[in-house]
């Protein structure tokens, strides 16, 4: 059997497995409607617990075949291709975690406050001008400490960041992992 041919028995298996799955979901539902609730509750947690599965199964494949497309394209010297109605293309994506929040929060707003034109108040005790960032660094501090605590920030837009914050390396500030895809799509999307 040749890579076509099972590429059609997989394209069949689904379609099978979708049936049987369709008709069990509607066999719940009349069961349900007959007034057998609880005998059918049991039986659709199972049905979605097999679907779960499946779905694993399949996440599992796709994490198989994706690369192996990407190595293929590689030795091909493509980083695109088209295939019938469908655009192939290898794809470079980074996913970055861990953000150092604290670092990135004082450094937007120190940039921002850079922006401002720097005022001086005069001290009422001593007589001596002071900049405003002076007075307001701990009302800042506090905001901060305070958002960190709260919030839970997951994610950093990382062009803005580059953009108001001239020099940073947002990789600097985060694990990053880059991974390599083949994206399929049709054509014209």
């Amino acid at each position: 059997m040749n890579l076509n041919d099972k590429l059609l028995e997989i394209e069949e298996a689904g379609n099978e497995l979708r049936r049987l799955m369709g008709e069990a979901i509607r066999s719940a539902q009349e069961e349900a409607e007959g007034g057998d609730l609880e005998g059918t509750a049991g039986p659709l947690v199972d049905l979605l617990e097999i679907i779960k599965g499946i779905k694993a199964n399949v996440r599992d494949a796709d994490n198989e075949a994706n690369p192996t497309l990407v190595t293929i394209m590689d030795n091909m010297g493509t980083k695109k291709f088209e295939r019938g109605a469908l655009n192939v293309e290898r794809k470079i994506s980074s996913y970055r975690t861990n953000w150092q929040n604290d670092v990135l929060i004082r450094s937007v707003i120190n940039t921002a406050l850079d922006e401002i034109d720097p005022r001086s108040y005069v001290d009422q005790e001593s007589g001596e001008f002071i900049n405003e960032r002076e007075i307001v660094a701990p009302w800042m501090d506090a905001i901060v400490d305070r958002l960190l605590a709260c919030a839970a920030f997951r994610d950093w837009r990382v062009t803005a960041l580059r953009a108001h914050i001239p020099g940073l390396d947002p990789d600097n500030f985060c694990d990053v992992k880059r991974t390599v895809k083949a994206v399929v799509s049709a054509k014209g999307k």
